[in-house]
């Protein structure tokens, strides 16, 4: 015979396993439906592509079958903002039927910006379902040398 050592359950940890079923289901990981808990929102933002050159930030991001009237991009600090909200209505009437489907969705997208830009020069343009927006670097601050008055 061997001796096992006892090891007290922590008081939480049904409270933990509880909460972890919770966010499974709510996620999604019901019935054998494999979905990481984040994936499906990845689906909903777009996908983004930043370069950066010796003068320029340059993002592009997917933004399919949206009209420049439904997003917003803005500078809020030292981060690139884009919102778009798109609202659609299609009603179909015949015959023998009437149709009507409505989507809807936002999405908010914050990219963090790995220098100052010069607020007042940023280029955005909208072609094919890509959003592209050029932001300038502003100049590094230069040293400068303060002289002493001796008095």
């Amino acid at each position: 015979m061997s001796l096992v050592p006892w090891r007290q359950k922590h008081p939480l940890a049904d409270l933990r396993s509880e909460i972890d079923n919770i966010f499974d289901q709510f996620f999604g990981r019901m019935k054998g439906f494999d979905l990481e808990p984040w994936e499906g929102m990845a689906a909903r933002t777009p996908a983004v592509d930043m370069e950066e050159t010796d003068k320029d930030i340059l993002v592009k991001a997917e933004m399919p079958g949206l009209d420049p009237k439904d997003f917003q991009v803005s500078l809020s600090g030292n981060s690139l903002v884009i919102k778009a909200e798109k609202k659609e209505e299609k009603e179909e009437k015949k015959k023998n039927y009437h149709m009507t489907e409505r989507r809807y969705g936002s999405f908010f997208r914050s990219i963090p910006l790995p220098c100052e830009v010069e607020s007042g020069k940023i280029e955005a343009s909208y072609t094919k379902g890509i959003l592209e927006i050029k932001l300038p670097k502003s100049e590094p601050v230069k040293a400068k040398t303060i002289t002493l008055n001796a008095k």
